[in-house]
C-alpha cells in the first residue's frame, strides 16, 4: 500500500484536550487523548472514547505553558488492538496557525523527550557501583 499523504507524519505523544463541536459551534462531547503522529496535513489522536465525525477543537500547552488551540475535522475514527480510539483529523486554519500549533507541538515532545533521556542517563550513572 503506497503512502499518499501530502505531509510527512512525525512521531509524537503529547496530551491533548479536544472538544467536538455540532453545525452551530455548540460543544458536544469534550475529552482528553494523546497525539500519536501530526503533520501540517492533520493529527493521528489516541483516545478512550470515539470521536464522532465532523467539527472539532482541540487544545495543548507549549512550551511555556501557554494554552494553544487548533481546529479540526474528524475524518475517520476506528478502534485499535488496544482497545482505544484511533481518530484521524484535518486540521483547519490558515497556513501559519497549523504551522504555530505543529511546531509548537514538536518541541514539546522533543523537550519532554529529551529531559526523560537526561534523567534515565543520569539516574544510570548515579546507580553504578565501581568494584575495584
Amino acid at each position: 500500500m503506497v503512502d499518499q499523504r501530502k505531509y510527512p507524519r512525525v512521531k509524537t505523544i503529547n496530551l491533548i484536550s479536544h472538544v467536538t463541536i455540532d453545525a452551530n459551534g455548540r460543544w458536544i462531547f469534550q475529552g482528553m487523548g494523546r497525539a500519536l503522529d501530526i503533520s501540517k496535513g492533520g493529527i493521528l489522536l489516541e483516545t478512550a472514547c470515539p470521536i464522532e465525525l465532523g467539527g472539532l477543537s482541540m487544545m495543548t500547552v507549549d512550551m511555556d505553558n501557554n494554552l494553544i488551540e487548533i481546529k479540526g475535522e474528524s475524518i475517520y475514527c476506528s478502534k485499535s488492538n488496544t482497545l482505544m480510539y484511533h481518530s484521524g483529523v484535518k486540521f483547519i486554519g490558515t497556513d501559519e496557525q497549523v504551522t504555530k500549533f505543529v511546531t509548537q507541538m514538536i518541541k514539546v515532545y522533543n523537550h519532554r523527550k529529551n529531559k526523560l533521556l537526561f534523567a534515565q542517563s543520569y539516574n544510570k550513572s548515579e546507580n553504578q557501583i565501581e568494584f575495584g
